[in-house]
């Protein structure tokens, strides 16, 4: 299985601690800090993910993983996306902080080897309605 590659992954193994404590989660050795959103992947978390993401101490780096996590969800998990309020949630908490998402939006847009993601679509969608200045 393939996945957006992210060379400039924006958080770290301090952040990953706080959230497996949140989602009381084992920390693994086998999963490295950049593998964490997709080996975490599980329509279960979706819930807890929305509400870490808008907690008041919720930093960049936490939103930027939180996001990630969300993204992997729903593109590996065989979750239906239309009319999903999870997945809207999803969309509109991203939206709403596009600045600092929008290379990862970008990334699950347009893949490297142009075979678009289940999520591409949604995510080419909302570019299209704020392209970049």
């Amino acid at each position: 299985m393939t996945t957006p590659s992210d060379p400039m992954c924006a958080w770290t193994e301090k952040t990953i601690d706080r959230l497996n404590a949140r989602f009381g989660v084992k920390h693994d050795d086998d999963v490295g800090v950049e593998d964490w959103p997709v080996a975490m992947a599980d329509p279960s978390s979706v819930e807890a993910a929305l509400e870490a993401y808008d907690s008041a101490d919720a930093g960049a780096d936490t939103r930027a993983v939180i996001v990630e996590l969300l993204l992997n969800t729903f593109e590996y998990c065989g979750i239906e996306r239309d009319g999903n309020a999870d997945w809207r949630r999803v969309l509109d908490r991203i939206e709403r902080d596009l600045a600092q998402h929008r290379l990862s939006v970008q990334r699950w847009a347009t893949p490297e080897d142009d075979n678009p993601w289940l999520i591409s679509d949604d995510m080419l969608t909302l570019l299209a309605r704020h392209p970049a200045s």
